[in-house]
């Protein structure tokens, strides 16, 4: 039976995630060490991400996204009903968040197999259903792209020390695994009008993150205006050249570029792409702080409804 993905706490409502994720990214757009975490966040993704084909496929957009954290998140948090992922649970989660088919859902499993980023086992409980396991493969490279997100957090709240915590307790990452889960679902809360092209957009993401590498390294001496040619790019991350066209077209329409020559040869940033990208990297902090707080017991940062915290912390903890 299906449950709701949106209501994934006891204690703490789809609403009060909302608003205090949105908060939290107020907040961080304030903060004066931003653009060195925005930065830090588009040099390390290209890191991961130029020239290796196949993993740029998987996280190519936000539907693969969720589906690939939602397979760690159901995988480790194997508490109540919902002890594993399944199909059919991926599938609901994708449904009800309106970001692909279901079918679509089940074809970027099966490349996720194919890939040995997962396997499929039988249910003990029902060997009617199959669950869904992240192989040490899918582990190790995700703990490595959500050590990108807490380097760019590092350089917003340099006391805490983000980095060390995936190096410094042993279970760690199974537990913010487990708890990714909460902020996931209110991933199209935190998605402006042009954030959410780059974000639906096959590739948008990394591609975005290239622009703001090339326009950091100042190539040209004119940081504003930059050489980004459709074919090169599209050859560092298994993209047509046509489809990176059709992304700065509609970058231009949304008045986030001006394509000033044929073929990306030159192309002029507008102010606004970079507010769309700082948007994009506090969002991505503020889900990662969000989710830390879970994995740690920090109840008390945490937006709880009703009553006092510590009243409902064993509400919390029951969820683990």
């Amino acid at each position: 039976m299906n449950y709701n993905p949106f209501e994934t706490l006891p204690c703490i409502s789809h609403e009060a995630r909302s608003r205090w994720l949105l908060e939290r990214v107020a907040e961080i757009r304030q903060n004066p060490n931003l653009d060195q975490a925005a930065i830090v966040f588009a040099e390390g993704s290209v890191k991961i991400f130029e020239g290796r084909y196949m993993a740029n496929k998987v996280m190519a957009n936000v539907a693969k996204r969720v589906i690939y954290m939602a397979i760690l998140a159901l995988h480790f948090n194997a508490a109540g009903d919902h002890h594993g992922a399944m199909i059919s649970t991926l599938q609901h989660i994708t449904t009800v968040l309106g970001l692909c088919s279901k079918n679509t859902t089940a074809a970027t499993i099966d490349v996720l197999e194919n890939l040995g980023l997962i396997t499929r086992v039988a249910d003990e409980s029902d060997r009617r259903n199959h669950l869904i396991r992240p192989t040490d493969r899918m582990i190790m490279g995700t703990s490595k792209m959500v050590g990108v997100t807490f380097a760019a957090a590092d350089k917003l709240y340099p006391d805490k020390h983000y980095v060390e915590r995936i190096n410094g307790a042993e279970d760690f990452m199974r537990r913010y695994f487990a708890s990714s889960l909460h902020s996931l679902m209110n991933i199209n809360t935190l998605f402006n009008r042009n954030s959410q092209l780059f974000s639906i957009t096959d590739s948008g993401v990394m591609l975005l993150c290239k622009l703001m590498t090339i326009k950091n390294s100042g190539r040209g001496g004119d940081v504003h205006a930059v050489s980004f040619p459709f074919d090169e790019i599209g050859h560092l991350y298994g993209v047509s050249r046509t489809h990176i066209r059709r992304l700065m077209k509609r970058a231009e329409d949304d008045g986030l570029v001006r394509l000033l020559e044929t073929g990306g040869r030159k192309v002029e940033l507008l102010p606004r792409l970079d507010d769309v990208f700082a948007e994009m990297v506090a969002s991505r902090v503020a889900r990662a702080q969000f989710d830390i707080h879970l994995a740690n017991g920090e109840y008390h940062m945490l937006p709880i409804d009703g009553g006092s915290h510590k009243s409902q912390t064993s509400q919390v903890e029951t969820t683990f």
